[in-house]
């Protein structure tokens, strides 16, 4: 079987995301012991997803403690498999890479970040799965990476459960807990990890991909309202958040190989969610041609056999709702997709306007049927002829 182009950017894209671990480094003295300590005395109970969400609600009162247990539990459970690093396939789904790394209690940065925003959801907390890049030493991974925002206090922080729970030594994984990553200060995150939407770099003024490779402090002088942007973010529509990003990446650059792909990859999204409306549109205009021949078969026999009042009044409705709905769709269609697709969008646009001509012709027919006595009816079905004397002959 081959691969369109749209496929071919989406395996590459999930491919890279397979993730990439830290490196070993120094890790701080542990101010979280007290809850640390309850997860540590009730380890025979936390066994399910279900278990773990549970105990984790009704044990901690504040989102703090929440996010605290969760972001520990993982560190202490869960452990970097760098062999799996290339198997992370495309069709692997949410459920079944969180089903995946709990029960195997291993696996790569995808599935600590998916895990970590499911067990955030399951005990009322607000999270989101960041995308990016990470440097080793001083040069950016050539793998991509995956961390977590959580909203905690109506205040997003920064957790990276999988750079928190240990490192890699000689391509070995050692498990040690670095608190480190658990809420950062994005100003020093930002040196290690770059966001490939600038809006979860947390800064009030983010740096570009040059900035970031390079070292060099931010060009932009104008302050971004961060937590206002996150929070209009996560209240778009998916193709509406899938377009902002692309824009936000327009502006900051995607001159490195993941970013110009995921790129290339957000694009063909934005593509294929409009094929679907282009294709929505046509169906919906189908549907309405059915119901109006449905319409037309019917009154040819003089609306035998009968039906109720109320099923031929909404016969016409019923066409011009499905006509609304292609055009919704269209209307849905950007420029650029529209101009692209023209000749075939203008030519659906001039059959919906003709059959809905016909709907307009049909609804008066019907209202006049409906408005007329019942012993009458039949006559309207007749075009009356006269004849040079003015006598009606049907």
């Amino acid at each position: 079987m081959s691969l369109n182009k749209n496929q071919i950017l989406l395996i590459f894209f999930l491919l890279w995301v397979t993730f990439y671990p830290q490196r070993k480094t120094t890790a701080t003295t542990n101010p979280y012991t007290n809850v640390d300590n309850v997860i540590d005395k009730n380890e025979n109970i936390l066994n399910s997803l279900k278990s773990i969400s549970t105990f984790i609600d009704s044990s901690f009162t504040t989102e703090e403690d929440k996010c605290r247990a969760i972001f520990y539990w993982i560190t202490k459970h869960i452990s970097y498999a760098p062999e799996l690093m290339f198997t992370y396939k495309t069709t692997n789904k949410r459920t079944q890479l969180v089903k995946d790394i709990f029960e195997n209690k291993s696996g790569v940065c995808i599935g600590y970040a998916t895990l970590f925003d499911t067990l955030c959801k399951l005990t009322h907390l607000r999270s989101f799965i960041i995308e990016g890049s990470t440097k080793q030493s001083f040069l950016p991974s050539v793998i991509g990476h995956a961390w977590n925002g959580v909203k905690i206090n109506n205040e997003w922080k920064l957790i990276d459960a999988t750079w928190g729970s240990g490192y890699l030594e000689h391509d070995k994984f050692v498990r040690k807990l670095n608190n480190n990553y658990y809420l950062p200060d994005p100003q020093k995150l930002i040196k290690s990890h770059l966001p490939i939407d600038p809006m979860w770099q947390m800064l009030k003024y983010p740096i570009t991909l040059h900035q970031f490779y390079t070292s060099t402090e931010p060009i932009i002088k104008t302050e971004w309202q961060y937590p206002d942007s996150i929070e209009k973010f996560l209240n778009l529509a998916e193709i509406e958040k899938v377009s902002v990003v692309a824009l936000r990446l327009d502006e900051f650059g995607t001159s490195s190989e993941i970013t110009s792909n995921y790129y290339n990859y957000l694009r063909s999204k934005e593509n294929e969610y409009y094929f679907k409306k282009l294709n929505e549109a046509g169906s919906y205009y189908n549907l309405a041609t059915e119901e109006y021949n449905m319409y037309i078969n019917f009154k040819n026999k003089q609306f035998t056999p009968q039906k109720p009042d109320s099923a031929i009044a909404q016969m016409m409705p019923t066409v011009k709702e499905w006509l609304n709905r292609s055009n919704q769709s269209i209307a849905l269609l950007p420029k650029e997709f529209t101009e692209t697709n023209a000749s075939y969008i203008q030519n659906l646009k001039k059959q919906l306007v003709e059959m809905n001509e016909k709907a307009e012709t049909e609804s008066k027919f019907v209202a006049k049927y409906l408005a007329t006595k019942k012993n009458k009816r039949r006559d309207l079905f007749y075009t009356k002829v006269y004849t040079i004397y003015g006598i009606p002959v049907k």
